[in-house]
C-alpha cells in the first residue's frame, strides 16, 4: 500500500495563522511607504506644473520681477498663470466656507494661516484662492500681505481628502520677484515670524524643534511650513527621519 504525504488540518491552520500574523506586521509598512511614494509623484507634478506655467507665463508677460505681486491669490492666478495650465475646478470663497474643510499643522495643531482660509473681509490681501490640477491636487494661492513681496502657494497633493495636514498631504512654497516659486522657507520667503530659515540651507536648521517652522512635531509655531524644503533638498524623496507618522489624539 503506497503511502501519502500531505498536511494535517493543525498543520495548515498553523501556516496560515503565521502568515495571517506576518501579513499583520507587514502591510502596514507597506501601505506607508506607498503613500509616501504618491504623496512625491502628486507633489512633483503639481510642482512640476506650476513651474512651467511660470515660465510659459515669463514668455509673455515679461520677467517674473516684474510682475505685480500685490494682487490678491485669485488676481494673480487668472493674470498670470491660468491661461498656461490646464485644470478642472476653480472654487469660490462661499464654496469653501461650505466644505468647511479642518486643516491642521504637522503636530496637529488647528491651522489658522491664510494661505487656505479661502476669504478675509475687506481688504486684498489674506484672501486665497483655490483652483483644481486634472490629477486632483489644489492649489491655493494667497497674497498674505502686500509687505511680504509675493505670493503663498500651497498644494495639496490630494484634493480636499484628509489629513489635510501640513508636512503631510499639504505643502507651502513662496513665489517672489527675485527667485520665482521655492520651498516656503528658502530664498525670497518673508524674514518675519521666523518664517525665513536663510539664505543657506541647513537640514539641522529645518528640522531643529526649537525653530518656528520646523519640519518637527515640536515646532514652536507652525510646524510643518519647512517640510517642502526639506523634502526637495532630501532629493524629493521623504527620508527615514521625516516626521511621517501619524500624530497621537
Amino acid at each position: 500500500m503506497k503511502k501519502r504525504f500531505g498536511f494535517t488540518l493543525a498543520e495548515v491552520l498553523i501556516t496560515l495563522g503565521i502568515i495571517g500574523v506576518v501579513s499583520m506586521m507587514v502591510l502596514p509598512t507597506i501601505k506607508g511607504e506607498t503613500e509616501k511614494i504618491t504623496t512625491i509623484a502628486r507633489l512633483k507634478h503639481s510642482y512640476s506644473t506650476l513651474q512651467n506655467a511660470i515660465r510659459m507665463s515669463e514668455y509673455h508677460n515679461g520677467k517674473i520681477k516684474r510682475w505685480d505681486m500685490k494682487l490678491s491669490g485669485s488676481e494673480f492666478f487668472h493674470k498670470y498663470i491660468k491661461s498656461y495650465l490646464k485644470y478642472s475646478n476653480e472654487y469660490s470663497k462661499e464654496q469653501l466656507k461650505a466644505m468647511n474643510i479642518t486643516r491642521t499643522l504637522l503636530n496637529g495643531q488647528k491651522y489658522t494661516g491664510t494661505t487656505f482660509s479661502g476669504s478675509s473681509s475687506g481688504s486684498t490681501y489674506g484672501k486665497s484662492y483655490i483652483f483644481e490640477l486634472l490629477d486632483g491636487s489644489t492649489v491655493a494661492f494667497n497674497l498674505n500681505a502686500p509687505s511680504d513681496n509675493g505670493i503663498w502657494v500651497g498644494i495639496d497633493v490630494n484634493g480636499f481628502n484628509p489629513p489635510n495636514r501640513i508636512g503631510r498631504d499639504t505643502f507651502l512654497f513662496f513665489i517672489s520677484p527675485n527667485y520665482g516659486m521655492q520651498p516656503f522657507g528658502g530664498l525670497g520667503t518673508p524674514n518675519k515670524y521666523g518664517w525665513n530659515y536663510g539664505k543657506e540651507y541647513k537640514r539641522e536648521k529645518i528640522m531643529n524643534s526649537s525653530s518656528a517652522c520646523a519640519c518637527n512635531k515640536n515646532a514652536p509655531r507652525d510646524a510643518g511650513y519647512w517640510c517642502t524644503a526639506l523634502i526637495i533638498n532630501d532629493g524629493w524623496k521623504i527620508s527615514k527621519d521625516y516626521p511621517w507618522s501619524k500624530v497621537k489624539k
